[in-house]
């Protein structure tokens, strides 16, 4: 036992030892040597090429782009003591843009994989409807011209391609994925996703292919394990829909914020096919107004959808509900909040198996099942709201969501989407957030009072507040993904504030007085 002991230590230690930190910037050169940030790769694939298991490249501030080609094609793997890493370099914010005739910004067919903290852009500004309706119109007649334009994925884990090597152990986290005319972040025929703090908005919009934000389809075994392999947690959904049909039925689908998709049967085969044993956990996740569904699973076994907050989806197609199970078998959808728009589903069932609905908040909505503990109730969010920067989907003190969800386990998540343990009263809260006691809002119309400028600002961002602070007013500027970038306090009625450190994009100003938010307010940094 001894000697087994003193081994394992030893690898571990090589391990560490062995380990190379490569960094990468637009400014760099790839006959660098790529060990220090003053001698960078210039592109993250030359990064790629000398990794090894428990190297990391560190990416740097800078935008990455290709209008020809995927951008990194991952094919190296790690092992399950040393993945190789893909991040970005503490402070820094860098960014994948990708347009013209390209399929996939990021494609992944290695194992023990992890990409942290990366910005990826498609090119949805520079497309129109009518460009998108013409090239699958052409190709719907046989004429078809490039296509790759039109639908361009950002993360695509494995997929249907010869290419494709079977992946398992692959995680993207922290990272912001929008506006791609393909889906946002796909896992094709791979085991063990995990898809985690991620936000995901404005994808799926031209592809004929019946893309959404987040999705895993047709994954496969690499073992015999029944416990949870994917995992989709703690990421926001916004605006994910289709808008051109998908070519193989002629007419609109998905759009979706999260899909489980189909582990019934491999890739490319029918009913009856060799089901995957593996269980999928979605939980935390915050879905808003994507054309299709919140979240659902079709055709998909051993999911469990707890704790997810799902408002006002279904933009595009008027008959898929805001959170449900399809043709599927052993399901759990339980302590979920699902706010309809008006005349809209807040959950549906067809053709299941063993799928249970309960312990969940629905309101606004029809509801076709309705579990014993389920409640149609208003969940009070702070200000639900269809725009990402001014939302808040925290719970009033007074609403029906509190202490509403199943205490049982693997019924609700031990943390919620913000990493705040549960429960806080004397059972788990519905929904992505758990209500804490001491955090609330005085009111938002406070924001139509204050004033910031410029907006757009470079350098300083000028603060007038509606009255003079008190002895604890602080202001915090919170990134698209509501990561907190800066905080200063205040005592004097206008104020300036540095953000010139800031990276250019769209923030929010949330100001504090003794510890209550009294603002919120967006600005643009150039």
């Amino acid at each position: 036992m001894k000697k087994h002991l003193l081994f394992f230590l030893l690898s571990v230690l090589s391990l560490q030892l062995w380990a190379t930190n490569y960094y990468v910037s637009p400014s760099g050169n790839n006959s660098n040597t790529g060990l220090y940030p003053n001698t960078p790769f210039q592109t993250i694939q030359k990064g790629h090429d000398v990794a090894a298991g428990g190297d990391t490249i560190f990416i740097m501030d800078g935008i990455y782009s290709s209008s020809t080609t995927t951008l990194l094609k991952i094919t190296r793997s790690g092992t399950a003591n040393a993945y190789i890493t893909f991040k970005a370099l503490a402070g820094h914010k860098p960014k994948i843009f990708i347009s013209g005739n390209v399929w996939n910004a990021v494609t992944i067919n290695g194992n023990y994989i992890v990409i942290d903290g990366i910005e990826l852009e498609g090119n949805n500004a520079n497309i129109t409807y009518d460009q998108a309706f013409a090239a699958y119109t052409n190709y719907i007649n046989g004429t078809a011209g490039p296509l790759g334009n039109y639908n361009t994925n950002g993360f695509s884990i494995g997929g249907p391609s010869t290419e494709t090597r079977f992946p398992h152990h692959v995680v993207i986290r922290n990272c912001t994925v929008h506006d791609f005319p393909g889906g946002g972040i796909s896992s094709i025929q791979a085991d063990y996703t995990t898809i985690e703090n991620n936000l995901v908005y404005n994808n799926a919009w031209y592809m004929m292919y019946g893309g959404s934000g987040i999705s895993i389809l047709t994954p496969f075994d690499s073992d015999n394990v029944t416990s949870y392999k994917n995992i989709i947690r703690n990421n926001k959904c916004y605006t994910n829909k289709t808008t051109i049909p998908w070519h193989s039925i002629r007419k609109l689908s998905d759009g979706n914020g999260i899909i489980i998709d189909i582990n019934q049967y491999p890739y490319g085969g029918s009913p009856g096919g060799v089901p995957y044993v593996g269980r999928t956990l979605v939980e935390n996740n915050l879905c808003v107004n994507n054309g299709g569904s919140g979240i659902h699973a079709y055709r998909a076994n051993h999911v469990d959808m707890i704790n997810n907050t799902v408002y006002q989806n279904a933009t595009v197609l008027s008959d898929y509900a805001n959170i449900f199970a399809n043709d599927c078998v052993d399901v759990n959808i339980f302590n979920n909040i699902s706010y309809a728009a008006n005349g809209k589903k807040c959950n549906s069932t067809n053709k299941n198996i063993n799928v249970k609905y309960d312990y969940n908040v629905y309101f606004n909505g029809s509801i076709a099942v309705q579990g014993t503990n389920d409640v149609i109730a208003d969940p009070k969010f702070i200000n639900p709201s269809t725009d990402i920067i001014l939302s808040n989907f925290k719970l009033q003190s007074t609403s029906s969501a509190i202490d509403q969800g199943s205490n049982v386990a693997r019924q609700y998540s031990l943390k919620d989407i913000l990493g705040i343990s549960r429960p806080q009263g004397l059972k788990p809260d519905c929904g992505a957030y758990e209500y804490t006691v001491g955090v609330g809002v005085v009111s938002l119309n406070e924001a139509e009072k204050t004033i910031l400028f410029p907006n757009p600002a470079q350098k300083t961002l000028t603060l007038q507040l509606a009255s003079h602070p008190t002895t604890n007013t602080r202001i915090d500027i919170l990134n698209s993904l509501g990561v907190l970038m800066k905080t200063q306090t205040v005592t004097a009625q206008t104020s300036n504030i540095s953000v010139e450190q800031l990276s250019m994009g769209l923030y929010m100003v949330v100001i504090h007085q003794n510890e209550r938010i009294v603002s919120v307010n967006k600005f643009i940094k150039e």
